[in-house]
């Protein structure tokens, strides 16, 4: 599958959300996160320059996976 203006590989986003959780998961394991500060910054999300209620897009493998989709939302 193939994402139209894609940046990073699925390979290199699956390493940033690995080591996004590990960092996480060290983070927790310290007073910091008793208190609830100081929380690592994603990698995933700074390279995606996600933005939280940005539009979320979908994409398909296939036409046939478009149009089943398309009549799921759609009810028709």
């Amino acid at each position: 599958m193939q994402i139209r203006d894609q940046k990073y590989t699925l390979k290199e986003m699956l390493l940033m959300r690995m080591t996004d959780e590990l960092a996480y998961l060290s983070w927790s394991k310290t007073s910091d996160a008793q208190k609830g500060i100081n929380r690592p910054e994603s990698i995933l999300r700074k390279a995606l320059q996600m933005d939280v209620g940005a539009d979320q897009h979908i994409a398909f493998d296939s036409a046939d996976d478009f149009k089943s989709a398309w009549k799921r939302i759609t009810g028709g």
